[in-house]
């Protein structure tokens, strides 16, 4: 999976220079998104997989299906991938050019899972402590997962912090016998 993250990255860096140029990043990870689901369609995969199409073929069939909800640039990027055998490679360019755009925006996306619906009050809390260690803002998520006992784990890009019980008994259990 590694070898696809980093073929993928200099499309995706590649798509958000020229979307920033634009000043159209929603619009492009939106046409990507798009992409992205009808190059994961079973059906289309098998047309990615055929050797009986050519690579401009395959471009055009993608561009055929998106119709009139792409640029001309992104048509452009898409016959640009299907060219270089890259269409494999959507769904990590997806995912590529939205961090790339956090970044930009100073925005993260994190997830708070706890054992118990948190409160709104908690939620607000934890966002706001979230933006001050992590320095920019915070798109916080909330889910429910019984079997951390309690506690909350939030996860943020790479940080996790774990404070649920579970982690902590864990950590107590190891404590304790070593």
């Amino acid at each position: 999976m590694s070898e696809y993250t980093t073929a993928a990255r200099p499309y995706a860096k590649a798509a958000f220079e020229v979307a920033q140029a634009e000043s159209k990043q929603a619009e492009w990870l939106d046409a990507l998104q798009l992409i992205n689901a009808i190059v994961c369609n079973d059906e289309f995969a098998s047309i990615i997989d055929s050797p009986k199409m050519g690579a401009a073929e395959k471009g055009d069939v993608l561009i055929d299906i998106c119709a009139d909800k792409l640029s001309d640039t992104q048509k452009n990027f898409i016959r640009a991938l299907a060219e270089n055998s890259r269409l494999v490679l959507m769904p990590e360019i997806a995912v590529l050019f939205e961090a790339l755009k956090a970044e930009a925006e100073s925005t993260v996306d994190a997830t708070a899972t706890s054992a118990y619906p948190l409160s709104d009050a908690q939620v607000k809390s934890m966002t706001e402590a979230l933006k001050k260690k992590l320095g920019c803002d915070v798109s916080l998520t909330t889910e429910v997962d019984a079997s951390l006992i309690g506690g909350v784990v939030i996860r943020a890009g790479d940080l996790v912090i774990d404070g649920s019980t579970q982690a902590k008994i864990g950590s107590l259990t190891h404590a304790v016998t070593h």
